[in-house]
């Protein structure tokens, strides 16, 4: 391995200033070799935009790859395909210490984000990263990091609201191109009888949902997943739940796992099924991504694929008298909704789509006859009902609709799961409505998720918080800045998010909130995320990772904001 692959003599790791480890050189080159040359330096993102770096950050200047970055900043398919760059950019910069490597996102071309005096920093980026091929490679890493105490991120596709996918001079381990995918129509998950075969299409860690979508239509099948086409489906988004428009009629997406083949911190490679491994099977299915192990691939049951119909509304130009009834109409009609099947995406100000898997055009025309009505009083309101002949379909008729969360800026969520109790009467609905107009008014996308699975009857081997299974609406809100915020304004943004959902919090005691899209402040995370699955979880936990090898923030078992691995952290 040729020297310049070290960003130091050594590599010597320092948080804040406090140097932690010295790793020498011939350590890097004997895992470089372990791995078969899979070890590579990580640049931020945005680094060639800037002539001026802090010593140590891998790159150079370069106008025309800066011209490249500068382009494709915002895309959400350059960001997954890059190992230095996360889809909300906060996570490649160190808040704490505002040592960072970003451009003006409103203006790219901006200069005064990347000229002197503006330094390029390595942030939360990882500095060197493991491209991962296979369990060979994880388990290097495994070995390594517990000779040389270097702490591991395991990163995807860069899709986390909570940073759990970078952390300061760590070493990374990059599943994104594990891209495999097939299809069995008679999967027996390890360790069952052959009486539990059933269909099963087996992929990648690396592979999003979009190329699955795209699998499953071309061999007649639906695979239920969420709207963000660049998500790895067997990352964090299942392994903490992974919810979809038909998620009310088919559950989440912990609930189709089948079977995970997954390295441990000890170095085993494991297949875990309900029949063999039911704990750690267990506590994938919902236990969060980044802490139980390094999943290199999973298997999941497809549906044969279906024709369904879809409601479209636009609101057009509403005022808020019209906005407060467009609420109360969604609040007093959740339960009949979800009681049938029907899932969907409510934009607050601006229309929503709904699914219904189990019903025909005729009856869903039937069942959204009073919504049809309501908008009619709406000047420019449109209705409009249609038949999709394929999941694969829908997703690309609606997919500037649907994935409207931006990317390429710091972005924080706050998310919070409603009971059905808060829809069963008249003045709970009131309460409901009348608190959901103040906190998605925060909110710079203000979005309901009509995505519970109320209606799916699970099988009990999940480990998310049952607060999911009585819950009719998950509703997010969120905050965004700029890379010239400052440290103490982006403080006050993340607790004015938090002060908001507490209003939310207030009329659902309880209940939880969603894991993958949570307050970084979540109070009482262990209860709010996994309830009274938390212990077996933090069981499990110790049992595979004794020593701790895996942490991230807000995880099962994790050692808390005090560790210098969360010193980026505000």
């Amino acid at each position: 391995m040729k020297s310049s692959l070290y960003l130091l003599p050594g590599f010597v790791l320092a948080v804040l200033g406090a140097t932690i480890q010295y790793v020498p050189p011939d350590q890097w080159d004997a895992l470089n070799s372990t791995v078969g040359g899979h070890l590579h330096v990580a640049a931020p993102f945005s680094r060639a935009c800037f002539p001026e770096a802090v010593t140590g950050v891998p790159g150079t200047f370069d106008e025309s790859a800066c011209t490249q970055v500068q382009q494709n900043y915002n895309d959400p398919a350059s960001r997954s395909n890059s190992f230095g760059a996360y889809m909300n950019t906060q996570w490649e910069t160190c808040e704490a210490t505002s040592e960072q490597c970003l451009l003006n996102f409103l203006n790219t071309s901006d200069p005064s984000a990347f000229t002197p005096p503006q330094v390029c920093a390595q942030g939360g980026v990882p500095p060197y990263y493991i491209d991962i091929h296979g369990p060979g490679d994880v388990q290097a890493a495994f070995n390594f990091s517990k000779s040389t105490g270097v702490p591991l991120a395991i990163k995807n596709s860069g899709h986390d609201y909570s940073g759990r996918s970078s952390a300061p001079n760590s070493l990374g381990l990059w599943t994104h191109n594990l891209q495999q995918i097939s299809y069995d129509s008679a999967f027996v998950p390890a360790g069952c009888p052959d009486s539990k075969s059933s269909s099963g299409v087996t992929f990648g860690a690396g592979v999003t949902l979009d190329a699955l979508y795209d699998f499953a239509d071309a061999n007649n099948l639906t695979i239920p997943g969420g709207v963000a086409p660049t998500v790895a489906a067997a990352g964090g988004f299942l392994q903490g739940g992974g919810h979809g428009i038909f998620s009310n009629a088919f559950g989440l997406a912990a609930d189709r796992a089948l079977q995970f083949k997954v390295v441990t911190p000890s170095g085993t490679y494991l297949t875990a099924t309900a029949c063999q491994n039911s704990d750690l099977f267990f506590a994938l299915r919902g236990g969060g991504g980044g802490t139980f192990g390094v999943v290199l691939e999973v298997t999941t049951r497809p549906l044969p694929q279906l024709a369904f119909p879809v409601v479209a509304v636009t609101l057009g130009d509403v005022n808020a008298t019209q906005l407060s009834e467009w609420l109360r109409f969604l609040v007093a009609n959740a339960i009949p909704y979800a009681e049938t099947g029907w899932g969907g995406y409510i934009g607050y100000t601006t229309g929503a789509i709904f699914a219904n898997p189990l019903i025909n055009e005729t009856q869903a025309a039937s069942e959204m006859a009073s919504l049809k009505d309501f908008l009619a009083i709406l000047p420019n309101a449109t209705f409009s009902l249609s038949t999709q002949p394929s999941f694969l379909t829908f997703f690309d008729t609606f997919a500037a609709i649907l994935d409207a969360v931006p990317v390429g800026l710091p972005l924080s969520a706050s998310s919070r799961l409603i009971p059905a109790d808060n829809f069963r009467t008249p003045e709970k609905q009131a309460e409901l409505a009348t608190t959901l107009e103040t906190v998605l008014q925060v909110s710079i996308s203000p979005f309901i998720f009509a995505v519970a699975p109320y209606l799916f009857e699970d099988d009990g081997m999940t480990s998310v918080t049952p607060a999911w299974r009585g819950a009719i609406w998950h509703v997010p809100i969120s905050a965004a800045w700029n890379f010239d915020t400052t440290k103490e304004e982006k403080k006050a943004i993340l607790t004015g998010l938090s002060a908001a959902m507490d209003l939310l919090r207030a009329i659902t005691p309880g209940s939880g909130a969603y894991q993958n899209e949570a307050d970084v402040h979540e109070p009482n995370y262990t209860d709010s995320f996994w309830g009274a699955n938390y212990d077996k979880l933090v069981e499990i936990k110790r049992m595979y990772d004794p020593d701790h090898l895996l942490d991230c923030w807000n995880c099962v078992d994790s050692q808390g904001p005090t560790s210098e691995r969360f010193a980026c952290y505000i």
